[in-house]
């Protein structure tokens, strides 16, 4: 399993079906993808990550998220935690 760091294009084709039958293509936060399909990492210019990095890329996007929401006026961590941590398979 290969980890890739790429930005979403919002474009249609970004990933298609005919990718996904050749090997599932996940997104995590951070515009972290898990695939064995390098055939589509090529196409769409995703570089390549090691699970620590794609982790910590992951991690961080989490935690900025969190912040921004906790941050706004109202915020109350008691009604409403912030979102924990994804491990990365």
């Amino acid at each position: 399993m290969a980890y890739y760091y790429v930005q979403h294009t919002g474009k249609k084709g970004f990933v298609t079906h005919a990718d996904n039958e050749s090997a599932h293509v996940a997104n995590y936060p951070g515009d972290v993808w898990i695939t064995e399909n390098s055939a589509w990492a090529s196409r769409v210019g995703a570089t390549e990550e090691t699970k620590a990095e794609a982790q910590a890329r992951t991690d961080a996007a989490i935690g900025a998220s969190n912040a921004e929401i906790s941050s706004s006026a109202g915020w109350s961590n008691d009604t409403h935690p912030t979102s924990s941590g994804i491990t990365l398979p």
